[in-house]
Formats: structure tokens, C-alpha cells, sequence
């Protein structure tokens, strides 16, 4: 787990780097998650790792196309304000082209971002799944890209310079200790029935989540049963159509617990839960990604913990990734960002996060 004060030092650090360093990046979906996957081998079509570049500790004046999501989503609106705001501090010139989660419309925007041969593409994948053969063409054109937020996995890390963001598995991971230390506290033992309401289906930070959450339960507390899971999409209304379907199918087997992938959907869990009759501080509700649904609802006693996952370093880290690449400084190729689980006590962390 990253402490307060190693993510704050770390923040800092970049912060300074990024007034002097540049490179390529690529932003994935607002649930938002990276890939561990360390198995297989290259997915690159024309052999050899991602595009090298004709370095220079100046990158004032190089052009950065950032393809990104809709501003829709809050989540994705601060992560791209923090995006613009660190690399114009650089000097570099960011473009940006943006998409509603449509992975074919943004497959025709990196055609026309390669067009305009830019000194480096920023790509926030609507779908990182779809986007092998996006970033195949980026590296035939040879021009660098970092991706961040959503990773389609280290199998094909020859296709990028770099992935930021968060590491999903690990967000599952502490998302389970979040709600065995709610049920410890509320029930004074870990067990009983809980279901989930998951984010995209067949999306890495979905699928990276659950794993990292059953994986923890299996091991740290095996009496909690997962009776449920339904798709909430990374919304909150069709999370609680999927909260109201899940305490349906499972009413009389008291339901102790709720994950769901991001806090947003665990506020429409709440609401489902209170048209059921159901009170939600009875119950331990987790979520993820620190968003202002969770601020509130922790706050209030009505969801017990969150994950941090701050946009404002996500945003960051993408635009000195694009400064260190360009600069030919050292860059991590995974840059994991800072996460703990987040409860009322240090709601404050969260807070930070957010902005």
C-alpha cells in the first residue's frame, strides 16, 4: 500500500521533472485501469520495441495529440485539465481530440492525429482492448505514445513507450480489505453474503479489479461469499438497475456487503438499496476511484471505504511520461499512481486526490 506521505514526496517530484522533461502517452477508460498481465509475448506487428526518438531537454514548441474521453465524466475531465495544465508548463503545444467512449471514432482520430505527425500522441483508449490495432499503427508511423489509465496488457508493451495509471489488480486488492475491515467492524467478523456491481464488461480494469478482489477474499477471509455480480457499465443509473436486480435476486439471504468498481456506481447501490427498504449504513458498500460520489458518501456513513485513484495524478503522470520520453530522460515503462484504501478517517486523502 503507497502512504500519504510517499504519494504526496512523489507528486512533488514530478511536478518539478515535468518543468523540464517530455514524452508520449495513451489515457484509457474512466474506471480507468491498467494491465499487469505479464504473460505472452509481443502483439507488434513490424518487430523491434515502441518508436525511438530524436531527443532534446527542450521540448518547448513539440506538439502532443492527446486523444481522449468525453468531459463527461468528471473522472476524465480532471485527468485531462491536469494533462493540459503539466505539459503546457513544459512548453509543449497539446492538441486534443475527443470521443464518447465510440473505440471506431477513435480509431478514425489516431488516423488523423498519425496525419499530422505529431512529436507524440497521448491516447486515452475508449476500449484498450480495441486498441491493439490503433497502437499498431502509431508505431508503424513511428511516432511515441504512452498510454495511460487502461493498459491492454504487458504482452503488448512493445507497442508503447510507457503506460500511467492505475494498477487495477491492485485497486481489487484494497477495494476486499476495505470491506473485510467493514464487516469486522459493523459485524465483528469477515463473512456473510455480498454481491458486486463490476464496471464494462470484458474491460481490463473490470476484469483486473475482480480478480485482485476475489483473489483477497479467497485468501484473507474465505467466509465471504460473492452470491452476485451483475454489470454496472461505470454509471451510476445502470448501477442501480444492477443493484435492484442483485438484492432481488438474493433477498432472504442477507446481503452483508456490497463492491462496487467505482464510487459512483456504489451511489447508485445506495439509492437501490433505500428503494428496497434497506438501510446502507447497515450494510459495507466499497467502491473505487475517490470520485466526489465517494467524498459524500463516506462522509455521511452511507459507503464505508473507497480506493484512492486521484485524476489529477493521472493526468500528470501521462504529461511527464510524454516530457521524459521526449527528452530521452529515464522513464518507467509501468507508473503505477499511488493507492490506499480510503475510509472516514483519512477522507482527506481523497479529498486531495480529487481536487
Amino acid at each position: 500500500m503507497f502512504h500519504l506521505e510517499e504519494g504526496v514526496t512523489r507528486r512533488v517530484a514530478r511536478s518539478l521533472l515535468a518543468l523540464t522533461t517530455a514524452a508520449v502517452v495513451t489515457f484509457g477508460v474512466a474506471a480507468c485501469g491498467s494491465s499487469d498481465d505479464s504473460s505472452g509475448s509481443s502483439g507488434g506487428s513490424d518487430g523491434g520495441g515502441a518508436a525511438a526518438v530524436q531527443t532534446s531537454d527542450d521540448v518547448s514548441g513539440k506538439k502532443v495529440i492527446l486523444l481522449t474521453v468525453t468531459p463527461q465524466c468528471d473522472y476524465c475531465a480532471r485527468a485531462t485539465r491536469a494533462f493540459e495544465e503539466t505539459a503546457k508548463r513544459a512548453g509543449l503545444v497539446v492538441e486534443k481530440k475527443i470521443t464518447n467512449y465510440d473505440a471506431a471514432e477513435q480509431a478514425d482520430q489516431v488516423n488523423q492525429a498519425i496525419a499530422q505527425r505529431p512529436d507524440a500522441i497521448a491516447y486515452w483508449p475508449a476500449d484498450a482492448t480495441a486498441s491493439i490495432p490503433s497502437l499498431n499503427r502509431m508505431k508503424a508511423a513511428r511516432v511515441p505514445v504512452i498510454v495511460t489509465n487502461s493498459s491492454p496488457g504487458e504482452r503488448y508493451s512493445d507497442l508503447f513507450n510507457a503506460f500511467t495509471g492505475p494498477n487495477d489488480t491492485r485497486l481489487g486488492e484494497l477495494a476486499a480489505e476495505g470491506l473485510i475491515r467493514g464487516l469486522e467492524e459493523k459485524n465483528g467478523r469477515a463473512e456473510g453474503n455480498i454481491f458486486v456491481v463490476g464496471g464494462q464488461p470484458g474491460s481490463p480494469p473490470a476484469i483486473q479489479r475482480l480478480e485482485g478482489f476475489e483473489r483477497t477474499l479467497a485468501e484473507r477471509a474465505p467466509g465471504i461469499r460473492i452470491v452476485g455480480n451483475q454489470p454496472g457499465n461505470w454509471d451510476q443509473t445502470q448501477a442501480t438497475t444492477a443493484a435492484d436486480g442483485l438484492f432481488t435476486a438474493n433477498a432472504g439471504k442477507n446481503i452483508v456487503g456490497v463492491y462496487a468498481q467505482a464510487d459512483n456506481m456504489a451511489a447508485g447501490v445506495i439509492v437501490s438499496a433505500k428503494r428496497k427498504g434497506l438501510d446502507p449504513r447497515r450494510l459495507v458498500i466499497v467502491g473505487g476511484n475517490c470520485q466526489p460520489e465517494g467524498l459524500r458518501n463516506i462522509r455521511s456513513g452511507e459507503q464505508y471505504s473507497s480506493v484512492l485513484q486521484s485524476p489529477l495524478d493521472d493526468g500528470r503522470l501521462a504529461a511527464e511520461a510524454v516530457v521524459n520520453v521526449l527528452s530521452g530522460r529515464d522513464q518507467e515503462h509501468n507508473d503505477y499512481l499511488p493507492a490506499e484504501v480510503i475510509v472516514r478517517e483519512n477522507l482527506a486523502t481523497c479529498a486531495e486526490g480529487v481536487g
